[in-house]
């Protein structure tokens, strides 16, 4: 007997819209059960109205449980920032860089319009690239180029967006930089949509960049009508991602279901093939067993060994499992008495393609793509008025297909903070003159999995547990296509379409599906 008819293991963003979306239009009572003492995974954020009382033991707590994060510098000392600047009283933070492909459009949007709720976006407006040291918008670079170059800029684009999302599939395990080779000669091309491909997945090479994910994700874009450069085609959650984690979950709560945190599941329980509940340890430290005909799974599945033994995963999934990797990353945040770039088109993305001082430490891609967001200005609600929060990021890979890892390298970041800085104190005169307060956390786990060859498409791991009944799984790690957070919303409706048999895409816009 069971007081439940799902139980979701994981409260991230794709075991909450799988409980929504049961708990509303399929009448299902939910259990929810979250390790963590917050719900929401990686898409947590700080500051009010999230806990502006939260304490710096509980937020580097918070930040190693998210995304396996730690703060790593910090100017001045963290107290200070947090006692004199009043960081979580004055400021909103995510635990990252979090926008979204498609911006007030993307798929978890819809589905929570599916389901009588609104999450409110602010679109971001612009994406400037660093040439001749200066920003430019992206087309305006482009508007330099040689004739030639310019037709064949348009050329290339035209050839890329006549690729239906069936026939992109055939390019998920061709990297990126292979891609547009086979398309042009021209290196202008190549190095100006090898950016715009390594910005979308959040890498700093296109070699490691699949082609296929990037083709299906611009091709979105295009048929949504929305434009980096002009607005719409990305967006932050005005007043913090958490905003999402909370609008589904009270979906949930409102229908009957029930959210419980600090309740790690222990184990998976299964009787002959059949996943028939779960064995939970309770806030007060107690272990008890809840069943359920259904168990929808959403920790990764690097990490499911702890609750699901390997013999349940055939080998070729088990070899799956071992080869994927996340993205990772060193994010800065940063508080500023005002912008240091103003104007029309300035609420959006600011990417080098090369970090001036970075040609020579070995990293991926022979220097490093810096980018950095003035998040405040798309989102007024994230920083004290007349202030300035900026946000900053450059790719570090876990596992490195030429090399050591980078995210594990102290030295490396250390180096990369230091030419951060050295940047924007030669880019802005003004720097030390607007610059309050700043620190960067290394983030293990941004994305559950990098956008890569190899990893994506076929590679991916099904929705449907390939050897148990009952057992289904969700998340940023499985069956979907997209960037991040916006994938996941796909993945939910291919979870929730496996356990219910019916089609729920259909709550996607044609071009998302």
């Amino acid at each position: 007997m069971s007081d439940h008819d799902v139980i979701i293991i994981g409260s991230g963003l794709g075991g909450l819209i799988c409980g929504a979306m049961l708990a509303q239009m399929e009448g299902k009572k939910v259990l929810v059960l979250e390790r963590n003492a917050d719900i929401g995974g990686k898409i947590m954020s700080y500051g009010y109205p999230h806990n502006p009382d939260i304490t710096e033991e509980e937020y580097k707590t918070s930040l190693a449980a998210c995304g396996h994060s730690k703060i790593v510098y910090s100017d001045p000392d963290f107290s200070t920032i947090m006692e004199k600047h009043g960081l979580f009283k004055n400021y909103i933070l995510d635990t990252g860089w979090h926008q979204m492909s498609v911006g007030p459009r993307n798929r978890f949007a819809q589905i929570a319009q599916a389901l009588g709720k609104k999450i409110p976006i602010s679109p971001t407006v612009g994406f400037l690239y660093y040439e001749d040291g200066r920003f430019q918008q992206i087309g305006a670079i482009a508007a330099g180029w040689p004739k030639e170059s310019q037709d064949e800029r348009r050329r290339v684009a035209w050839e890329t967006s006549r690729i239906s999302k069936e026939e992109s599939h055939a390019y998920d395990h061709v990297d990126y930089d292979a891609f547009l080779r086979s398309l042009t000669t021209d290196q202008r091309v190549i190095d100006y949509y090898g950016l715009m491909g390594c910005y979308s997945a959040g890498l700093n090479d296109p070699r490691t960049v699949s082609a296929g994910e990037i083709i299906r994700v611009n091709n979105m874009n295009n048929m949504a009508g929305t434009h980096f450069q002009k607005g719409g085609g990305g967006g932050v959650v005005t007043g913090g991602f958490k905003v999402v984690a909370n609008i589904f979950a009270e979906v949930i709560t409102d229908n009957g279901g029930e959210i419980l945190t600090s309740h790690p599941v222990r184990e998976i329980l299964v009787e002959g093939n059949t996943a028939v509940g779960v064995r939970v340890k309770t806030d007060a430290g107690l272990e008890k067993e809840l069943r359920a005909p259904v168990i929808i799974n959403n920790v990764p599945p690097r990490h499911l060994g702890r609750v699901l033994p390997d013999k349940y995963w055939p080998l070729d999934f088990r070899q799956r499992i071992e080869s994927q990797f996340p993205l990772s990353g060193l994010l800065g945040f940063m508080g500023l008495t005002e912008p240091i770039e103003k104007g029309d088109g300035r609420a959006g993305d600011f990417s080098i393609r090369r970090l001036p001082g970075t040609e020579d430490l070995g990293v991926i891609g022979d220097a490093s793509i810096f980018s950095f967001e003035q998040t405040s200005e798309a989102d007024k609600t994230r920083a004290p008025e007349g202030k300035c929060l900026m946000n900053t990021w450059i790719s570090l890979y876990p596992k490195n297909p030429f090399g050591p890892s980078e995210i594990d390298n102290d030295d490396l970041i250390a180096t990369l903070i230091d030419r951060i800085y050295d940047f924007f104190r030669k880019q802005y005169p003004q720097w030390d003159d607007v610059y309050e307060w700043g620190y960067f956390t290394k983030a293990k786990d941004m994305y559950g999995m990098s956008i890569s060859p190899g990893q994506l498409g076929d590679r991916r791991l099904p929705v449907v547990h390939p050897t148990l009944k009952n057992l289904f799984h969700t998340g940023d790690n499985v069956a979907q296509w997209g960037i991040a957070t916006d994938g996941v919303g796909h993945g939910a409706c291919l979870t929730v379409g496996a356990v219910t048999g019916k089609d729920y895409t259909h709550l996607l816009a044609p071009w998302g599906r």
